[in-house]
């Protein structure tokens, strides 16, 4: 078995840096000692040693929201899950959690198998949320199968009724008490579907459908109003919720009323909620800045970074990739027929590393918790990925704190042929992504096509509570 040696690093998980070394054979994490402990081993011929002074440890990080191979309006995304994975992966990432599009059949098990045909050319590890948009019977009966496929969670929508995603409010008391049932964790894209019709037929009128007016029509007040009507029939269903892509303060002051009132409300936000605002919409390229929530005011930016002061408003900070090319995104400009969306999943480490931890809003252990601990243990994974543990998947990212990099699209490696953070520059990059004790990107692509495989989920960590 062939053993590597990761030598004089500084080890991170959420509890504390140490000075340590690891030990990998074959897949598994086999050591973490002292420096220098694993000497005599060093010199055995099948051990690779690999010396990481001034470097950084980081547990794989894990992009718990990617949408690679996504198929949406005539289209599918430019990034699949090769290109997708090969971007994740040069971005220190070793697992994402994708999703599976609702069956309307509620053969959940077809769908599961044809979506992981689709993932088979990943090169990172992975999993999925099961998007639910319809609930009968049927449904509720099926649901039990996800738990045999090995998902932990599904997707629920608060909005895009009349594209069939969203499930009848009077049915959410039902869908939960079944979740709750069965363990499997909701998590929701939270916008009130009623208010945002109602503008939208108000600015359609008034001919204000340019990207500028996206925020408008999707309001911060959408998104609150949406995430306290679901956070409380979860609360009354006394199960627990999580928030995707949160974006705003209006939502995020929504969010600790509830847990003032004893809510269980976990919530990831995204690095474009937090670092770039509405004033791109404002732009001749704004279509490369159009997603869904839309980007907020720098008041919003600076009031979600503030969060993470408070006790750990935020569990997870994910991308939501959804990487379609300048040819796909300039097809329309009205923003009733934009592609959502942008690419992330390279661009997470570094961005929250230069602008969270080295600017003191996040301190490194925090960043690694909501990178990778906190989405091991919200999605069933923990301690497989997320953690240090001997014996576990030696899913590890290694990261140069030192190197600065211009976030460009030239620098990068998604399909999406453009980069929204390109006037950024980070100061500390990953320059080693290793998955099940294989080292998949170190100066380029290391791994083969398809190298990556589907991790079984166990129920969510937010159940044992």
């Amino acid at each position: 078995m062939e053993k590597i040696i990761l030598k004089n690093a500084e080890i991170v998980d959420e509890l504390s840096i140490r000075k340590a070394d690891i030990l990998i054979e074959g897949e598994k994490i086999s050591g973490i000692e002292k420096q220098g402990y694993f000497k005599n081993i060093e010199k055995e011929a099948d051990t690779e040693v690999i010396d990481l002074s001034g470097k950084f440890i980081f547990p794989g990080i894990i992009d718990a929201h990617t949408h690679y191979s996504l198929h949406s309006r005539g289209t599918i995304t430019a990034d699949d899950f090769f290109t997708g994975s090969i971007s994740a992966a040069a971005g220190g990432a070793t697992t994402v959690i994708d999703y599976i599009d609702f069956p309307e059949d509620g053969d959940f098990k077809k769908a599961f198998k044809k979506r992981k045909k689709e993932a088979e050319c990943s090169i990172v590890d992975y999993n999925f949320h099961q998007v639910i948009q319809n609930f009968n019977k049927n449904i509720s009966e099926n649901l039990a199968d996800l738990k045999e496929i090995g998902l932990a969670s599904i997707k629920l929508f608060t909005t895009y009724k009349r594209a069939g995603y969203m499930i009848d409010r009077n049915l959410w008391a039902s869908v939960l008490k079944r979740l709750k049932n069965l363990k499997l964790l909701p998590t929701v894209h939270a916008e009130d579907d009623a208010l945002i019709q109602q503008l939208e037929a108000l600015y359609k009128e008034r001919g204000l459908l340019d990207p500028a007016h996206h925020p408008f029509i999707r309001p911060d007040a959408a998104e609150a109003l949406a995430v306290r009507d679901i956070g409380e029939e979860a609360l009354r269903n006394d199960i627990p919720l999580y928030i995707v892509h949160l974006s705003s303060a209006l939502a995020l002051n929504e969010v600790r009323r509830l847990r003032k009132m004893d809510a269980d409300i976990h919530v990831e936000t995204t690095p474009h909620y937090l670092l770039l605002n509405q004033s791109k919409l404002h732009r001749t390229d704004a279509q490369l800045f159009f997603m869904t929530p839309p980007l907020r005011t720098e008041f919003d930016n600076n009031q979600l970074w503030s969060a993470f002061n408070i006790n750990n408003e935020f569990q997870v900070i994910a991308t939501d990739h959804c990487a379609f090319n300048k040819e796909q995104k300039f097809q329309a400009n009205s923003s009733l027929d934009i592609l959502p969306g942008i690419p992330g999943s390279e661009t997470l480490l570094p961005l929250i590393y230069t602008y969270g931890v080295s600017r003191g809003k996040i301190r490194l252990t925090e960043m690694v918790e909501m990178l990778s601990v906190n989405p091991a243990k919200i999605f069933g994974l923990y301690p497989e990925k997320g953690s240090f543990e001997i014996g576990t998947d030696a899913d590890l990212t290694v990261f140069d704190p030192k190197i600065e990099k211009k976030l460009t699209a030239e620098n990068l490696h998604s399909a999406a042929d453009y980069s929204p953070y390109k006037e950024f520059k980070s100061k500390g990059y990953p320059i080693m992504t290793i998955r099940r004790g294989e080292i998949i990107f170190k100066d380029g692509l290391k791994a083969n096509k398809g190298s990556g495989k589907f991790i079984f989920a166990h129920s969510s960590d937010l159940f044992l509570h």
